[in-house]
């Protein structure tokens, strides 16, 4: 008896550990696709909104002997991010959508780019004449998630790297996307 009761008093203690971690108690982001960084007290941080241009390259060898590769890229012009986040830090965003009635998993993405000092980069699709095309080569980045209040969710990430982020929430119902904004953040 004795150790089923020490037993449930450590998974309480975990538990309640846990649950500790994942209260967030700000408000929802103003508009959808907007998403705010939470602190561990609770202190909700914007990330920069940037629109995304798509830059379409092919290799020099495609215009000489028509064999080669072309690659899409989405483009954030600025190398870097103002926004801050510590690396090996746990990060908890709020992210808005049209509604958290959705799988975030097929609406909510986030990416890592490749920086440079005048922009960041995410590949998109690439095509090679023997290598033939592929899709959605972005290098996402996994998270948890959780409904939050009406229409957003909390995404959890565990530590990551040093690099630039976006997180981007896409429309399923729009036909067409004109304007991608990307809510980006740089990890430090």
């Amino acid at each position: 008896m004795k150790k089923c009761s020490f037993l449930f008093s450590i998974l309480c203690a975990v538990g309640m550990t846990a649950f500790g971690q994942t209260t967030v108690n700000v408000d929802e982001p103003e508009y959808i696709g907007e998403a705010v960084s939470v602190s561990a007290e609770n202190v909700a941080t914007p990330l920069e909104k940037q629109s995304v241009k798509i830059q379409t390259k092919a290799g020099a060898s495609v215009y000489l002997v028509g064999i080669g590769k072309v690659k899409s890229k989405m483009v954030i012009e600025g190398g870097s991010s103002p926004v801050l986040m510590k690396a090996g830090d746990p990060l908890t965003f709020v992210v808005k959508s049209f509604d958290n009635k959705s799988d975030p998993l097929s609406i909510i993405s986030v990416v890592k780019f490749e920086a440079s000092k005048k922009n960041r980069k995410s590949e998109l699709v690439s095509a090679g004449t023997f290598s033939g095309a592929s899709t959605n080569n972005q290098n996402y980045i996994k998270y948890q998630s959780k409904k939050y209040k009406d229409s957003s969710y909390v995404l959890r990430l565990d530590p990551m790297d040093v690099g630039e982020y976006g997180i981007i929430v896409s429309n399923p119902n729009a036909l067409a996307n004109s304007n991608t904004i990307v809510a980006c953040f740089s990890v430090q």
